[in-house]
């Protein structure tokens, strides 16, 4: 407690609120985490296991298409539902009947939607997985992955299965618990994908970080918020009704046409990143798909960290717009977008230098992609956390306006990458991705958010 004190009263010096200073200790750690988990990988992975190791992520974000957007979307609009409500002992709700009746009604639904999309996942991605990892060809495969591979995705599908609270307890405006379980999460996780390398666990490491997330998180809420774990329980099983049906979440109404705007949204994303490893895979190898993904590990390292504060702001946009409080939502909104373009910048610069580095002066740098094609993909993170950042603060409304430019971005990204992945290898992927993201992505983006801001909150666009 007296650490937890401190740690505190120092983020307060320094003005920066607990939230963003448990989403940076969580990013600090995967800056930390990262190069340790490279490092054990080349020294305890074969080449071939590399590329398996990093695929096997790839096609696990495949949930993303079983989630349909709506941990994003229940993240808004509890954050509008709670205006009124306040947390009580245990995760207990209280507050306005009304807001609460609609909070909980929004619970129980969210609840169930992830029960059935849990199982879902299950049954898909296993055997997705093993066709695809047994049709490659040319390559003497001398470890175990299937067995990996299905704990992984049962992981998971448990992971998942907690999730949903969380976007509920972020979208209270409580963004410091939701960190401080990522950052135990980030912690368990790699200490035990660690510990598993070291001692010849090989891709049983995979698993072991779904794992970790999945017991901190069913532990943290059995032990801070067991009074929301049986409110939904008890609305799922008693069928109960809500304080007053009147003021029910209209699924239908009011989530789906953010949702299925959402999912095709993030659909467009995972074509956009997570496609690299396995058309690589596919054509070329484990090999040159473990080098992408070892690069790809570093460029997700610098977006996650950058986009701490703009996730940690994000329910504070929710309420600023709520109270229609226009100009403090802009001065929040630039102020995080500066900082996280800041971040990026810098951490692009010096990844850019120690990977360069390492080519020059050690064999574990043949394990990155060359340095050329390395900095082109750190550059298309700068561009991306911009975007990033016009996303959230739309979004933010309870509205999603860039689903068509999403989707053009993901039609073209997933094209580009097939067909440049397939002729030119990693050369290609990322040369695509750098060209579609600065001449289409931000400045459509951009374009958008000027737009969208001018009509709803009446300013001057020329004022930004």
């Amino acid at each position: 407690m007296l650490l937890k004190e401190r740690f505190t009263s120092y983020l307060n010096a320094i003005g920066i609120n607990k939230a963003v200073g448990y989403g940076v200790l969580t990013r600090l750690w995967g800056l930390v985490s990262v190069p340790a988990t490279m490092y054990l990988i080349v020294t305890r992975f074969s080449k071939e296991q590399q590329g398996f190791y990093y695929t096997m992520y790839s096609l696990l974000a495949l949930q993303v298409f079983f989630e349909l957007g709506l941990l994003y979307v229940v993240a808004q609009f509890a954050s509008h539902e709670f205006v009124d409500l306040q947390w009580g002992k245990g995760g207990k709700i209280i507050g306005d009947p009304v807001f609460l009746s609609r909070f909980v009604d929004l619970l129980t639904k969210t609840t169930l939607w992830f029960i059935v999309v849990s199982g879902l996942l299950t049954v898909v991605l296993i055997p997705l997985g093993l066709f695809f990892f047994s049709s490659m060809r040319g390559t003497t495969i001398d470890f175990a992955w299937h067995l990996p591979w299905i704990l992984a995705v049962l992981g998971t599908a448990i992971n998942l299965l907690a999730i949903p609270f969380f976007s509920i307890i972020m979208g209270s405006g409580d963004v410091v618990s939701v960190n401080q379980r990522e950052l135990l999460g980030a912690l368990l996780g790699s200490c035990i994908s660690w510990v598993l390398i070291v001692f010849h666990g090989g891709l049983y490491a995979v698993f072991a970080v779904t794992c970790g997330n999945a017991i901190v998180s069913w532990s943290f809420l059995l032990r801070q918020k067991p009074e929301l774990l049986k409110l939904a329980w008890k609305q799922i099983t008693c069928r109960t009704q809500p304080v007053q049906q009147k003021s029910a979440i209209s699924w239908w109404g009011e989530i789906w046409p953010m949702q299925w705007k959402m999912a095709i949204s993030f659909f467009s994303g995972y074509f956009i990143f997570q496609l690299f490893n396995p058309v690589l895979f596919y054509f070329y190898g484990p090999t040159v798909a473990g080098q992408m993904g070892m690069t790809l590990s570093v460029f997700n390292a610098l977006l996650t960290v950058s986009t701490t504060w703009m996730a940690a702001s994000s329910p504070e946009f929710g309420k600023l717009i709520a109270k229609k409080a226009w100009k403090q939502l802009d001065k929040l909104f630039f102020t995080v977008q500066y900082q996280s373009i800041g971040v990026v910048t810098a951490g692009a610069i010096v990844a850019g230098c120690v990977i360069g580095f390492l080519q020059a002066e050690y064999q574990i740098g043949q394990r990155f992609l060359p340095l050329n094609q390395a900095v082109l993909l750190f550059v298309s993170a700068i561009v991306v956390i911009i975007n990033n950042g016009f996303a959230v603060y739309l979004r933010a409304h309870k509205t999603e306006p860039l689903m068509v430019v999403s989707v053009i971005i993901g039609i073209l990204q997933a094209l580009a990458t097939w067909y440049l992945g397939m002729h030119y290898s990693s050369f290609g992927v990322i040369l695509g991705l750098l060209v579609i993201t600065t001449t289409f992505a931000l400045p459509a983006v951009y374009i958008i958010w000027q737009r969208f801001r001018t009509t709803w909150h009446g300013v001057n666009t020329g004022s930004a």
